[in-house]
């Protein structure tokens, strides 16, 4: 057993390698202990504690939705902030609406709701997926819940990054935003018994496959496959941010008018305070197509953050760009997909 000071620091290094994912093998957890200097009860004990924190929102498989074969988009409409509760009650309902977000300019956060000085830009902001051949259909259900508010889709055209920078040897790959074949019912069972909140174990692959309905090789063999193709993303720990202490979240937002966004978007995916980089199209509304998440742990590192976010853009576009970083105010529904 470690003396609590070596405790300390290597259970640091194992939340943050418990984020990135769990080896593919038999006992995943014995394997990622010993790469952090924890015995493997130390390990599970670790996300035991975390749990009994509430800084644990899922244990479980990370999933690359347009590779099963599901459409997903960044959706903003301008809602006055009177009515966004009640706007916002209409989305938190649905199923493939798994992120929704009150969302302001950082420098009119500390402004009151209904302030005459509030800029209109959108203020709702959610995610939605589905099916890829259902999408449509879904986006129109939307539309109708919202009616009168009018609804955006700001679509990806290029992922510069999602949740990690993405390796030269798979980044053509990997910033595709193409949708992949549906699963097939062996496929499904395997994802139904990976998604949500799963029980962290030392045979955790082996009681996968017994939900599953499948073998541990055969199981394994399978995700390994999805990991190359890009399917699956990772298995391990997502943090309830918030409860975590990451308390400010901004959306940096960029107007790049050059031909090509690539640079500017690997330019801020190689950046480590960013968890998310997208190329968008512009709208009328909001006419910024480059756009970078970062949390933070209090407004003025957020703030320090953008500034040094936007010195990278002017260096990759040659000269600065407008530029704007939406705070999250409220926080209606944040949940993992459910395929």
């Amino acid at each position: 057993m470690p003396e609590a000071s070596a405790l300390t620091g290597a259970a640091t290094a194992a939340a943050i390698a418990l984020q990135r994912g769990v080896p593919l093998e038999p006992r995943p957890f014995s394997a990622l202990a010993r790469s952090v200097g924890l015995s493997e009860d130390d390990l599970l004990s670790e996300i035991a504690r975390l749990r009994g924190d509430g800084k644990v929102r899922r244990f479980g498989a990370v999933f690359d939705a347009r590779r099963m074969g599901w459409r997903s988009s960044l959706c903003a409409a301008s809602v006055p902030p009177k009515d966004i509760e009640k706007v916002a009650a209409e989305l938190v309902p649905i199923s493939g609406v798994t992120h929704c977000y009150e969302r302001v300019p950082h420098d009119t956060s500390r402004l009151a709701p209904d302030s005459a000085e509030l800029p209109r830009v959108p203020n709702l902001w959610f995610t939605l997926a589905s099916p890829s051949d259902c999408f449509g259909a879904a986006f129109m259900d939307v539309e109708y819940r919202l009616h009168p508010h009018f609804v955006r889709e700001l679509p990806a055209l290029r992922r510069f990054k999602v949740d990690v920078v993405f390796g030269a040897e798979s980044r053509e790959r990997d910033e595709n935003v193409e949708c992949g074949k549906q699963l097939s019912p062996e496929e499904l069972s395997v994802v139904r018994a990976l998604q949500g909140d799963t029980e962290a174990r030392p045979d955790y692959f082996a009681a996968i496959a017994e939900k599953a309905g499948t073998t541990e090789w055969k199981l394994l063999a399978t995700l390994e496959m999805w990991r190359r193709s890009g399917r699956l993303k990772r298995i391990g720990l997502l943090l309830a941010h918030r409860n975590a202490g990451w308390t400010h979240n901004g959306m940096c937002c960029w107007r790049f008018d050059g031909p090509d966004a690539t640079a500017v978007g690997r330019a801020l995916a190689a950046r480590v305070e960013v968890t998310h980089c997208y190329e968008r199209p512009k709208s009328s509304e909001f006419p910024y197509n480059v756009f970078a998440m970062i949390h933070c742990r209090s407004a003025e590192e957020a703030e320090s953050e953008f500034a040094s976010l936007d010195g990278t853009v002017a260096e990759a576009a040659g000269s600065r760009v407008p530029h704007v970083m939406l705070v999250s105010t409220r926080e209606f529904k944040k949940t993992s997909l459910v395929f």
